[in-house]
C-alpha cells in the first residue's frame, strides 16, 4: 500500500470554481485533536492573482507570523500598517503625525476591538466624541474638523490595505460621516500694525527674519531653514529648497518641500536685499567672534547663536512677545503669510502671482483663501469697467 505523503504548512493548491472564478488554498497546519487540515481560501478572477495570494500567505505560514484574521486586533493591525507600509512610503513628518493618531487616539479608543468585528458605528462614534473632548494636551475642547479629517484619512487608507489584503470584506471607515470644515477666518495684519510691529522688532535679533517673512510669504520652516547659497544677490532672488522641520528620533533637520510647487523661486525688493546684507554682515562678526564654536557648515541664514538651527517654537515666541509689546492683538506667525498676500492683492498684483509666491497648487486655491480680499478686487475692477462704459454714453 502506498503512502500519500503528507504536506507541509504553507503548501497550496488552486482550483477553479463553477462561477469562473480562481480558488487558493494553503495548508495551515493540522487539528491536533482530529489529525484534520486546517486550510485558508484565497480567491480572484485569474490564475496569477491567486496565485500571488497564496505565495505571500505560504511565506507567512511557513515563518511562523502568519495571523487568523479572525483573532487580528485594530492595535495589531494598525501597528503592523504603520510600519510595514507607511514608514517606507510617508515622509518622516507625515509619518509621524500619523504615528500621533495612531497611538493618541485609535488604539486608546478601538485597540482591543478585533479587526473583524469593526463596523462603522464604531467610527463614527470616535469622531463624535473626538469632536467634543479629544485633545491630547489636556486641556478642554475637543478636536477641529481638519484634524478628523486627518484621522479619517489614516484610518480609511489602514482599512483600505485590509480589505485589499481580504483580510475584511468592506472597508467600515467608507461609510462615515465627516464632520463640516469650518473655514478659519483670515487673520493679517493692517498697515499701521505692521508699522507699529517692525518698530518694535527692530531691535530684535529676527528682524531679519520677520521682515523677510512680511515681504515674501514663506511659511516658518521655510525661513528657518534657508541657507545663503540659496539667495542670489545679483538676482535679488531666493529659492525655497528646504524647510526646517522635527522629525521623531532626529531633532531638527532641514527637508526638502513636500511639492514641486513649494520649491520656488521668489523675487527680493532692493529693501529687502539690504537687509539681507545688514544681516549677513552681523552674523559674519558673530561667526569671528566664537570662532570654533561656531557651526558654520549648515550655512544658514537664521540660525541660533552657535549655527545650529533655530528652535521653531522659540522662534515663535519671540514673535509672540513682541506682539504683545507693541500692542497688537494675539496673531500667529503664520498670518504674516496671510499679511503678505492681503497686501499682494490689495495692491494690484495677480493672483496667479501671488499663487506662485505662496507655493499654492492653483490660483482658484488662493482665491478662495483670500475670497474677502478678492471679493473686494472684483468689485473694484466692476466698478472701473462700469465706469468706463459710462463714459462711452454720457
Amino acid at each position: 500500500m502506498i503512502k500519500r505523503r503528507r504536506r507541509s504548512p504553507g503548501e497550496g493548491s488552486i482550483t477553479q470554481r463553477k462561477d469562473g472564478r480562481f480558488q487558493g488554498s494553503v495548508l495551515l497546519g493540522y487539528d491536533p485533536k482530529t489529525g484534520k487540515p486546517k486550510r485558508k481560501y484565497v480567491y480572484g478572477k485569474t490564475k496569477k492573482e491567486v496565485r500571488e495570494k497564496t505565495n505571500k500567505l505560504a511565506v507567512k505560514v511557513q515563518a511562523g507570523t502568519y495571523r487568523e484574521p479572525s483573532l487580528i486586533t485594530i492595535e495589531e493591525w494598525f501597528i503592523s500598517w504603520l510600519n510595514d507600509y507607511m514608514k517606507i512610503s510617508l515622509r518622516p513628518t507625515t509619518w509621524d503625525n500619523y504615528k500621533c493618531q495612531v497611538e493618541g487616539h485609535i488604539i486608546p479608543a478601538l485597540g482591543r476591538l478585533k479587526l473583524s468585528k469593526l463596523q462603522t458605528r464604531h467610527i463614527q462614534r470616535l469622531y463624535n466624541e473626538k469632536l467634543k473632548s479629544g485633545r491630547l494636551d489636556s486641556k478642554p475642547g475637543g478636536l477641529s474638523p481638519k484634524s478628523i479629517r486627518l484621522m479619517h484619512t489614516v484610518i480609511h487608507s489602514c482599512l483600505e490595505q485590509a480589505r485589499k489584503e481580504g483580510i475584511i470584506m468592506i472597508n467600515p471607515a467608507s461609510a462615515v460621516k465627516l464632520p463640516k470644515n469650518k473655514q478659519r477666518k483670515i487673520r493679517y495684519l493692517d498697515s499701521e500694525e505692521i508699522k507699529i510691529f517692525l518698530k518694535a522688532a527692530q531691535g530684535s535679533k529676527h528682524f531679519a527674519a520677520f521682515f523677510l517673512a512680511l515681504n515674501t510669504g514663506m511659511r516658518r520652516g521655510e525661513i528657518l531653514g534657508l541657507r545663503w547659497q540659496d539667495i542670489d544677490f545679483k538676482e535679488e532672488t531666493l529659492t525655497v529648497k528646504y524647510g526646517l522641520v522635527r522629525v521623531g528620533g532626529k531633532g531638527l533637520v532641514l527637508q526638502e518641500p513636500k511639492t514641486r510647487l513649494s520649491n520656488r523661486t521668489i523675487g527680493l525688493s532692493p529693501t529687502v536685499i539690504r537687509v539681507l546684507k545688514e544681516h549677513r554682515k552681523e552674523q559674519n562678526e558673530a561667526k569671528l567672534s566664537l570662532g570654533r564654536a561656531y557651526n558654520k557648515d549648515l550655512d544658514l541664514v537664521f540660525p541660533n547663536e552657535i549655527g545650529e538651527p533655530t528652535c521653531p517654537r522659540a522662534f515663535t515666541r519671540v514673535f509672540e512677545r513682541l506682539l504683545k509689546r507693541a500692542g497688537i492683538r494675539k496673531a500667529c506667525f503664520h498670518d504674516l503669510r496671510h499679511t503678505f498676500a492681503t497686501m499682494a492683492l490689495e495692491q494690484g498684483v495677480n493672483v496667479k502671482t501671488v499663487q506662485e509666491a505662496l507655493g499654492h497648487h492653483s490660483a482658484a486655491f488662493t482665491m478662495d483663501v483670500y475670497a474677502s480680499t478678492t471679493d473686494k478686487m472684483k468689485r473694484e475692477a466692476a466698478e472701473k469697467v462700469g465706469g468706463l462704459l459710462a463714459s462711452f454714453i454720457s
